[in-house]
């Protein structure tokens, strides 16, 4: 992954808009469909369906291949085999009529819930603690502290940001699913390699998007999570005040980043007294 991932729209298609080919395709993975529901979140799918099948549940997610993000669900299609079960294992993929489709094992679960107090919180960190504490899976893992090279204060401040621990990077409440006892982290096309505590600072912006935590309410939950421990107080600060600037930029020009730069704003606000 050499480059930020772009924002296309896409039109969602349903199931059955798919071509035969496709269809048959996936069905001869999971015998015939007896049912299909869109997903109508995210941005970065063509179709985006869960598939009742003779074989059980399963969620499909996919681009025709001459999609200018194709390369993106590549990416994700490496590291599926290798994040279960912290998120859904990749159990097929298929390549007919011009298209590319993941099928990954359907996690039947609500969007996580980002309220102070809510118990989903500290399944998330949980689920952070988990993946901080795994090996590096046998992928190319992109280095994630180039996504803010130009957002930071000062070049050396950049590397603050570096490491050695698979990070998720985008933990929207709607790609943090609980169900039982757990949680589980979907949608990794942002994932990559990058500093242990990374993942729960991005955490405290989101938490901040929810309008309900203060930036002290939030750190507070953030260090519920060994990794946030091993952050310096200088790396955080550069973190904050790179994500306001980024989040400012971004929502300059998209109107649905403007509750992420008002959080990522206030925490720097925070960070900097």
């Amino acid at each position: 992954m050499t480059k930020e991932l772009p924002v296309v729209e896409n039109r969602r298609l349903r199931w059955e808009e798919l071509p035969t080919a496709v269809r048959t395709a996936v069905q001869d993975r999971t015998g015939p469909v007896f049912g299909a529901q869109t997903v109508v979140s995210g941005n970065n799918n063509a179709v985006a369906a869960w598939l009742r099948t003779a074989r059980g549940e399963v969620f499909v997610k996919g681009l025709p291949r001459a999609h200018p993000q194709f390369w993106a669900q590549q990416w994700e299609a490496e590291l599926g085999a290798h994040v279960a079960p912290i998120g859904p294992r990749l159990l097929w993929r298929v390549e007919a009529g011009g298209w590319s489709l993941l099928g990954f094992e359907y996690i039947a679960g609500r969007q996580a819930c980002y309220a102070p107090g809510s118990p989903d919180l500290l399944l998330l960190a949980q689920a952070l603690t988990e993946l901080a504490d795994r090996p590096l899976p046998p992928v190319a893992l992109e280095p994630v502290e180039w996504r803010w090279a130009e957002y930071v204060g000062e070049s050396a401040d950049l590397q603050r940001f570096a490491g050695d621990t698979l990070v998720h990077t985008d933990l929207n409440p709607a790609n943090v699913l609980i169900t039982g006892e757990r949680s589980y982290l979907v949608d990794w096309v942002w994932a990559g390699r990058g500093a242990v505590w990374l993942d729960a600072a991005i955490a405290v912006i989101w938490l901040l998007a929810s309008e309900l935590h203060t930036p002290a309410s939030a750190e507070a939950w953030a260090a519920r999570t060994p990794a946030w421990h091993q952050a310096p107080a200088r790396s955080l600060d550069a973190f904050a005040a790179a994500n306001a600037v980024k989040w400012g930029e971004i929502a300059a020009r998209e109107d649905w980043a403007r509750g992420l730069c008002h959080s990522a704003r206030l925490w720097a606000a925070h960070r900097s007294r």
